[in-house]
């Protein structure tokens, strides 16, 4: 089941994390909803709503409160914070942000002798690989750094990187930006090449 709407590039990512909340939340209940076999009026009426509003709760035109959403997880039989977006700052926010990220990027648990990690599927691929690479490459070039700078450098280095952590994806972004403006200017500057070109043609011809 896919929860994860697609981010339109170029807008803020907590303008759109908030104006979205509703339509995740609202996705968890229809799944959950339907995986249990109980239709929006059952839904409804054992929470004394109308299928009415189960079905605004679920398509995010209304997003419940968090008693509420209680009660909904209540009836369906689950955590609360299963309808909710993870919190990773605890244990059992982590495994829940695990568990969507399996749903949603083919997050798989592997095991190597006595110590587990998580990876991605082999058909996982699109933007988030793309952005998982450019965190990849910025660690290593980190590690690189550091084991050659003094105690001071270091600090400022890791300074660096977690600003870069703490403003993703402006790095990207901003790059891009350079890369479409030097396409630009060397476009320009072959046009003017071209131009002059043409100019020392016609004056040796006269």
């Amino acid at each position: 089941m896919a929860l994860m709407v697609h981010n339109p590039f170029g807008q803020d990512a907590a303008d759109f994390n908030e104006e979205t909340s509703a339509e995740r939340i609202g996705r968890r209940i229809r799944a959950i909803r339907t995986e249990k076999g109980m239709s929006q009026a059952e839904l409804g009426q054992a929470l004394g709503l109308t299928a009415d509003r189960i079905q605004k709760y679920e398509n995010g035109a209304r997003k419940p409160k968090f008693d509420m959403l209680k009660q909904i997880a209540y009836v369906l039989g689950v955590e609360t914070i299963a309808l909710m977006d993870p919190v990773v700052s605890n244990y059992i926010g982590a495994m829940f942000a695990f568990f969507e990220m399996e749903d949603l990027y083919e997050l798989e648990v592997k095991k190597e002798g006595a110590k587990y990690s998580i990876q991605f599927g082999n058909g996982f691929t699109g933007t988030m690989n793309d952005y998982l690479k450019e965190w990849y490459d910025e660690r290593e070039t980190i590690k690189t750094r550091l084991e050659i700078a003094t105690p001071e450098e270091k600090e400022a280095i890791l300074a660096e990187y977690h600003n870069w952590e703490r403003t993703f994806p402006k790095a990207l972004t901003d790059r891009t930006a350079k890369m479409f403006q030097k396409k630009r200017i060397e476009s320009t500057i072959a046009e003017l090449q071209e131009k002059l070109e043409k100019l020392d043609d016609k004056g040796t011809t006269e």
